[in-house]
């Protein structure tokens, strides 16, 4: 109704101005009292000047000036009327304000006993502009003589001089005694809180909607007219970032639009302390009314003025591009139903992972047992751990499961002693398991875990929820879950992930090295080429557009001398739309730089480079420049794609995997042909067996399903090619298993060409020992290099119930893994620590060769990894373990065991 009245009163409103408007001050003939017995600053009447309205709204030849009195915050313009104003009907003011500086004005009407005042603010600088006042909630006041006017209210140090005119009371509209709702922007009706800057109020009106259907059927739209260039400007301003409506609850920019062109509409916070975002939002369907929207919520908290509206971003404006908007304004983010919270009962099924004695038992539904502020439930799930250490519980989610809108998923655990992780994960038939772990901040009480799944929001068919419950605890103890739910995201998905040195660039997590030049011409988004050797449609990578020139690059900038001792054949994965030249260089330092040139040998599919810097392991060099089409003049800028910059170790000819050490640990095992195990995740654990045939401390751990195939199995990639060098080709591996077996190791994945080996049995004799096998490959040609080992521990059976191999040591010709074990530790160099005992934080001198420091509990167990910030001194907070005895051990950048120590945490 209101709406209606409101399109009707726009429609009477030249009646209404001609015969119900009271006309208070015009400068054309009498005018008031301004500042007559008292007042701030200087008023006079002066001429209109030109070229200050380019809206026609002040034609007059006379208007106001008024110059702040410096000095004073409030100073004050005021004129004094003979009689009261009569409110009760005309009390809708305008006024007309030409200011020299974007800020805010005060109009005041006071009487006795009785003020209302209202503030607006300026975003457009010396040109007219009318303003409204609401006044409606004063139509009872019947003792208002005075209209005061504070420019640029608050600030004491201006002097400026502002123009005002045509000062009109007009009979109430449709919109009196409107309350602000001030997340809504601009409904181009009652909600008009976002002032118009510059530029954008020359061209934005507020017309009749000239297609009420589908979702808006409003009366009132925003008409704006796209002009000048490729980046014409819509600008909401605020004066403070204080007022800005971005906030918590309110975080979510929502507009609808009906356009005529498909394009980009680009919207932007900016004009704050805090750094300005942009955001593109695809407009593709036409000549209708759609909302579109854009997630700030990570922005809640910053610092910004500005709203601004880019329509067709990049494109430039032709004559009659116009463009329809409502409703823009901030809302909340969506909220997502609980999953589960056992109240009364359980929601969802809840089973084992497997056989229970082994991954544990589901224990329904019970009486929260230590109910605290982060979860007083009256109900909570228990589970009890099984003999595995890869224990943990599974749940078929609803239907209609989606983390598209919900990419965080919310858990409150309590955990037992010991207990250092849980994590949590999705399974989609079509993309197999994704998980997220978190750290576990204490144990014996409820704490809240969130797990950040945003990097898989594309994928539309997860149908299962899985738990693990620390996958490197062995322990039968009880844990409490309870209140399992989606949410917007929170945390950051890179929080606390760990650098892996030798990856450069990943374009995910693992961005170690910065970019110097190129900067501007990389930009990180989702594989838009999925397939070949980077399948992934879900996998971050660079788009780099290769400016029109012939030797720009993309440089990789360390700041100081690059280490290639170990690591020094570089890979990089490169999707190129044509065959150019591709140049890889070492440059910087104090060593000549190193240049090597290779083309690109496939179009319009992912490569694998691999280049092979060996020689340089001596040099001094601090950046690494890659060239796309290098030293060919071009006049088009193409686009590239690139992911996975890494440096790699040169071809494996000895010790492949012992588990042990940084470089030699293979961990990216994934099984196969396995049943209900498929999914398992790769682990290694204690030895469980300790010998004089192996002596590790850790060995990799494989679990067969009773429901696989007989060549259920894994395999993995190691970090280099596993080469096959005359007089050198022969495997050996340690296992342990409980049962006589055939044991089956192929080599694949041959590089250039090179034959896989196919199944290649030897026999494992000693149960319940471990034993040395060796596999001979000889048939395989010489300095054949093969990417991919493959394990299989029984092929002849199936067992009848889930069971556990070990393996340990993996090499080429019987080389050896150099064992830290239980009867034969390595003699390594004492750390120097202080204090011991210690109760919060432990200061390490070693020398400055170490790079990754480590902490055990007495069962051999990681609790930490931390990585060296200087050279020499480095401290750890260990606050948070209990009171005990912990082991520190010190690797170097090799991943070699240089140190360690023993410390007693109080």
């Amino acid at each position: 109704m209101k709406k209606n009245l409101l399109l009707l009163i726009l429609t009477c409103l030249p009646f209404l101005m001609a015969f119900g408007q009271i006309t208070y001050e015009d400068f054309e003939t009498d005018t008031l009292p301004w500042n007559g017995s008292f007042g701030d600053g200087t008023f006079s009447v002066v001429a209109n000047p030109p070229d200050s309205d380019p809206l026609g709204i002040n034609p007059s030849a006379n208007v106001g000036s008024y110059t702040k009195e410096v000095g004073k915050a409030y100073s004050l313009l005021i004129a004094v009327l003979d009689n009261p104003i009569d409110l009760s009907v005309n009390n809708h003011f305008k006024i007309q304000v030409n200011s020299p500086v974007a800020t805010q004005f005060i109009l005041k009407l006071e009487g006795t006993g009785e003020a209302k005042e209202l503030t607006k603010n300026i975003a457009v600088t010396n040109k007219w502009i009318e303003y409204d006042f609401d006044f409606s909630s004063a139509a009872a006041f019947t003792t208002i003589t005075k209209i005061i006017l504070f420019f640029d209210p608050g600030v004491a140090d201006s002097g400026d001089t502002y123009l005002f005119d045509n000062i009109v009371a007009y009979p109430a509209d449709a919109c009196a005694g409107t309350v602000p709702d001030l997340s809504i922007v601009d409904d181009f009706e009652c909600q008009r809180n976002g002032t118009v800057g510059n530029p954008g109020y020359y061209d934005l009106t507020a017309v009749a909607n000239p297609d009420p259907s589908g979702i808006n059927t409003s009366d009132m739209v925003g008409r704006y007219r796209d002009t000048l260039g490729a980046f014409h400007a819509l600008v909401y301003n605020w004066n403070s970032p204080d007022k800005f409506p971005l906030a918590e609850g309110a975080s979510i920019l929502k507009v609808k639009v009906w356009a005529p062109k498909a394009g980009n509409l680009l919207i932007k916070l900016e004009a704050g302390a805090s750094p300005a975002i942009e955001v593109p939002v695809a407009i593709t369907e036409l000549n209708k009314w759609v909302e579109y929207e854009v997630d700030f919520t990570a922005q809640v908290g910053a610092s910004y003025k500005n709203l601004v509206l880019f329509f067709n971003a990049g494109v430039n404006a032709e004559v009659g591009d116009i463009y329809y908007m409502d409703d823009l304004r901030f809302d909340s983010p969506p909220t997502a139903a609980s999953l589960e919270d056992f109240e009364p009962t359980p929601k969802m099924f809840w089973e084992s992972l497997g056989d229970e004695a082994i991954f544990g038992t589901f224990g329904g539904a019970l009486a929260n047992p230590a109910p605290n502020d982060v979860n007083d439930s009256p109900t909570v799930g228990k589970y009890t751990k099984g003999s595995s250490a890869l224990g943990g519980l599974k749940a078929t989610l609803p239907v209609d499961f989606s983390i598209a809108a919900f990419p965080q998923m919310n858990l409150q655990v309590w955990a037992p002693a010991g207990a250092n992780e849980l994590v949590l994960k999705l399974f989609s038939p079509s993309q197999g398991l994704k998980s997220v772990s978190q750290p576990i901040p204490a144990t014996g009480e409820w704490v809240q875990l969130n797990f950040n799944f945003v990097d898989f929001t594309t994928i539309t068919d997860f149908e299962r929820v899985e738990i693990s419950f620390d996958p490197d605890l062995v322990s039968t103890d009880v844990w409490y879950f309870d209140n399992l739910s989606q949410g917007v995201e929170t945390v950051d998905p890179c929080a606390d992930v760990e650098p892996i040195t030798n990856i450069v660039d990943d374009f995910d997590c693992q961005r170690n090295v910065g970019i110097s030049a190129g900067a501007n011409q990389i930009e990180v988004v989702k594989n838009p080429n999925p397939g070949g050797l980077n399948p992934d449609p879900l996998d971050n990578v660079g788009q780099y557009t290769d400016p029109a020139d012939a030797w720009s690059a993309l440089v990789y900038d360390y700041g100081s001398s690059m280490d290639l001792s170990f690591y020094n054949q570089l890979e990089v994965l490169i999707y190129s739309p044509k065959v150019v030249p591709l140049l890889f260089k070492l440059e910087g330092g104090t060593g000549p730089a190193k240049e090597v040139f290779t083309d690109v040998t496939s179009a319009n599919g992912w490569v694998k480079y691999r280049i092979d810097f060996s020689g340089e392991a001596a040099v001094d060099h601090t950046r690494l420049a890659i060239f796309f089409n290098a030293g060919v003049d071009h006049t088009e800028s193409d686009v590239y794609y690139i992911d996975d910059v890494s440096w790699k170790p040169a071809p494996f000819t000895a010790c492949v995997s012992n588990f042990e050490t940084l470089d030699l640990s293979l961990l990216n095992w994934k099984y196969f042909a396995n049943g209900s195990l498929e999914m398992t995740e790769f682990t290694t654990v204690s030895n469980p067996a300790p010998d004089a045939v192996n002596e590790s401390g850790t060995v990799g751990v494989f679990l067969e399903s009773s429901d696989g195939s007989t060549f259920a199995g894994m395999y993995a990639d190691p970090s280099a090619p596993i080469s096959m060098a005359p007089g050198n080709k022969t495997m050996t591996m340690k296992v342990w298993m409980d049962h006589a077996a055939k044991v089956t190791m192929k080599m694949e994945g041959g590089i250039d060409g090179a034959p896989g080996s196919g199944d290649n049995n030897v026999d494992y004799n000693t149960p319940n020992q471990w034993q040395n096998l060796t596999w001979d490959f000889s048939a395989l040609p010489d300095n054949a290099l093969y990417g991919r080992i493959t394990l299989i521990f029984d092929i002849e059976n199936i067992p009848t119930e889930t069971k556990t191999y070990y393996f340990d040591d993996i090499s080429v010709g019987g080389a050896s893994c150099g064992t830290v074990g239980v009867f034969n530790p390595v003699e390594v160099a004492r750390l120097k620590i202080s204090p011991n005992p210690v109760e919060g934080i432990l200061t390490i001198e070693s020398n400055g060769d170490a790079q990754v420091f480590r902490v055990h509990n007495a069962f051999g167990q990681n609790l930490g990894t931390i990585q060296t910030v200087n050279a020499g001194v480095n401290t750890i907070d260990v606050s948070d373990l209990a009171q005990g005895v912990y082991f520190l051990s010190a690797y170097d950048r090799q991943g070699q065991l240089i140190g360690n120590a023993k410390f007693v945490k109080r």
